[in-house]
Parts: structure tokens; C-alpha cells; sequence
């Protein structure tokens, strides 16, 4: 077991594990991944995590890789995400004698400040789109669940909203997972209460911060079980952070069934990012563990949502692509082999993903099923900005 998944199984509440990895099979010709990358790729850097020690940087083909962090002996580097400009960096670490991760802000002369608190577990983070403020949540006690910030019952933490320019700290209610719209108006969140919320930052833009931000719920677990009932009927019990489409209109987010974990359906819900818009559902099957939460990304440029899961009975790991205009969905890989972490090209057109076992990353078209290209050696979580980067 690698540093990751042996710090994720210390951290979350884990209601039954995977289930032995069988070996890997032959993927048939149609989709064996090509060696090398796909030409034609967008500019940028890609940042990620070598084996859970440093940060590092490379070209988006895997060439000219670079370290960005020296001291992940002291702390090692989860993965990071640059500033919209490619000055600071947002980064989660591994810190010694703790059960969850940390949040650290990096800048370009090499301090650091610590954001999130001792012993806490982070639960998601993310820039605004003008790279003034960092959003993130923190947990202090109780059960949170990875890659789509679902909040299991008793989690007790915060959404904090960190002003890079003032050094000062915001808290913005009870919830995880914050993510913003486009405008950078609103901070969607996975709220405590079991709901989707949506914080009103138009405050901001005053000469003082407000001290309160109106904060409106989207949709909570009680109108989901109403809708989900032909798919779940025990109701929905667990809920996940939402992510904003690339024109903001749109919201998408994953709920998990009541019951136990192997027999929970899992179902994505896409809908208007305002209350009391009706969903789409989207289900994803029982997934097996409150793990393995789906991880879903918009496109930047389209209405396209993408998703990767694990299912534990058997093992497998799918990435898809949903059309929200048509609701089209397309499976783009399906493996036994262990992956979760992708990232978008800046133009769209490409997914970036990380397959853990054998350490390579694969490339994928949105319309298109089965890996085009393929970069070994690959790297953890990696995140593909349009910014020059630091490195």
C-alpha cells in the first residue's frame, strides 16, 4: 500500500474496504493506450505530486520536469494547485504524527504558511478565479470521505475563505468541499446539514469584508431521497460538494444511499445552480465504500462533466463524460488498475489521468473511448494550468 492510500484508509471512516486487486488484465486493442503523448496538446504545466514527497512540474507531455518543493522529507506533498497566475501555490501535505492533511500556502520566494490547523483534516480547496482568495474546509472531528468532500454524520468543521493579499481568515459556515462559480460571486459547498449551499460573496467587493454571508441551500438530502426513490429507495444519506459548469448556470454533485455501504447506490446529480431547480440523476451503481466517492470536473470550456469512480465488488475504476445538454454519457476507460486523480487541459479538449499502478499517465478525448496517448513515468493528482507556472 502506498503513502496515499495508507494515509487516506488513517483518515477517513471506511465502512469496508476494497477488495483484493486482482491482476491486471490485457486492455484489447481499441484501447490500449499509444506510447507517447498526443500531439497537439495545449500549452501550460502540469503540477503534481512525485510519490507523495515534493511537488514537481513538467510540460504537459511529460518533458521538463522540475522540482517545485525541496523539504517533503519534513512533511510530504499530497498535490498542490497554482494560483490562476502561477505565483503562489495551495498545497496538501502529509504531516508527521497527524491523522489528516494539511493545507499550506507556498510563495514565490519559498515561505510558507500553514492555513488549516494541527491534527485537522482538510476536505477540499480551491482558488478563485482571480486568484485573490483560497477557499477550503476543515474538519476537526468526526468522518469525512475524499475526493468529493461527501460529510459523514457527526463531522463537525468549516468552510474558511483565506485573503492571500490581507493574510486574514473568513469562516463561511459548516460544511466542506467549497468550490466557486466562475464569476466568483458565489462559494457552493457540501453544507453539515446535509444540503448543497451556496455562500453570496458579492460582499467582498466593499471596502470591509462582511462578517456574515448570506448563504442560500440549493437542494438538501431530503428532496434528493424524494427524486432518487426508483434508484435508492432507503433515501439519500450522504452528500458531496458541488462543481460549478464552465458558464456557471450549472451545478453538479454525487449523493450516496442510506443502508449498508455495499448495498448503497451512488448517483450524480446535474441541475441549475439555483433553489429548487430539478436534477438530473445520473446513477453510478453501488459503489462499495464512502471512499469511493465519484470525483467530478467540468470541462472549462463546454458543458461536458467528467467523473471518475471505483467500484469495490469487483474492483474497477471508470472514467466517463457526461453530455449535461443531451445527457449523453460515455465511458472513456474502464481498468482494474487503481486511478482516481485527472485533470482538464485549460482548451477542453484532453483529460490528463493518473494510473497509480505502473505510474503513467493516460490521455484521453472527451468523444472519444479508450486512451490516445500515454507518459511514464506519470505523477500524483496532477493539475494542468494555463499559468507558466513556478517551475
Amino acid at each position: 500500500m502506498n503513502v496515499r492510500v495508507a494515509t487516506v484508509v488513517g483518515a477517513l471512516l471506511f465502512i469496508v474496504g476494497c477488495s483484493a486487486t486482482p491482476p491486471p488484465r490485457v486492455l484489447p486493442p481499441s484501447t490500449a493506450a499509444p506510447r507517447g503523448a498526443p500531439s497537439g496538446l495545449a500549452t501550460g504545466r502540469v503540477l503534481y505530486s512525485s510519490g507523495g514527497l515534493d511537488l514537481w512540474a513538467s510540460a504537459p507531455d511529460g518533458t521538463g520536469r522540475r522540482p517545485v518543493t525541496k523539504d517533503g522529507s519534513t512533511g510530504g506533498y499530497a498535490g498542490g494547485r497554482w494560483s490562476p497566475d502561477g505565483s503562489l501555490v495551495a498545497a496538501e501535505r502529509f504531516m508527521p504524527g497527524e491523522g489528516g492533511t494539511a493545507l499550506f500556502l507556498l510563495r514565490a520566494d519559498g515561505s510558507s504558511v500553514r492555513l488549516t490547523r494541527v491534527d485537522t483534516f482538510l476536505d477540499g480547496y480551491v482558488w478563485s478565479p482571480d486568484g485573490r482568495y483560497l477557499a477550503y474546509g476543515e474538519v476537526v472531528s468526526g468522518a469525512t470521505a475524499a475526493a468529493g468532500g461527501l460529510t459523514g454524520v457527526g463531522a463537525v468543521g468549516d468552510v474558511h475563505l483565506y485573503d492571500v493579499r490581507a493574510a486574514t481568515d473568513l469562516v463561511i459556515g459548516p460544511g466542506t468541499h467549497p468550490a466557486f462559480s466562475p464569476d466568483g460571486t458565489h462559494l457552493g459547498f457540501a453544507h453539515l446539514a446535509g444540503a448543497i449551499a451556496s455562500a453570496d460573496l458579492t460582499g467582498l467587493a466593499g471596502a470591509k469584508a462582511p462578517e456574515r454571508f448570506p448563504t442560500q441551500m440549493l437542494v438538501n438530502l431530503a428532496d434528493l431521497t424524494r427524486i432518487s426513490t426508483a434508484i435508492a429507495p432507503r433515501g439519500m444519506g450522504l452528500i458531496g460538494g458541488p462543481q460549478y459548469s464552465s458558464d456557471g448556470k450549472l451545478i453538479a454533485y454525487a449523493a450516496i444511499e442510506n443502508g449498508p455501504v455495499l448495498e448503497a447506490e451512488q448517483i450524480v446529480y446535474i441541475q441549475e445552480a439555483v433553489s429548487g431547480a430539478p436534477p438530473k440523476l445520473f446513477a453510478l451503481g453501488k459503489t462499495g465504500a464512502l471512499h469511493h466517492v465519484a470525483d467530478l470536473r467540468w470541462s472549462p470550456t463546454s458543458l461536458t462533466l467528467a467523473y471518475t469512480i471505483i467500484n469495490a465488488q469487483p474492483h474497477h475504476h471508470w472514467l466517463y463524460a457526461i453530455d449535461a445538454r443531451s445527457g449523453e454519457r460515455r465511458e472513456l476507460f474502464d481498468s482494474q488498475q487503481h486511478f482516481l486523480d485527472y485533470s482538464w487541459s485549460p482548451d477542453g479538449k484532453t483529460i490528463l489521468l493518473q494510473v497509480d499502478d505502473g505510474d503513467e499517465w493516460l490521455y484521453f478525448r472527451p468523444d472519444h473511448a479508450g486512451p490516445v496517448g500515454s507518459v511514464t513515468p506519470g505523477g500524483w493528482r496532477p493539475e494542468w494550468c494555463a499559468c507558466g507556472g513556478r517551475a
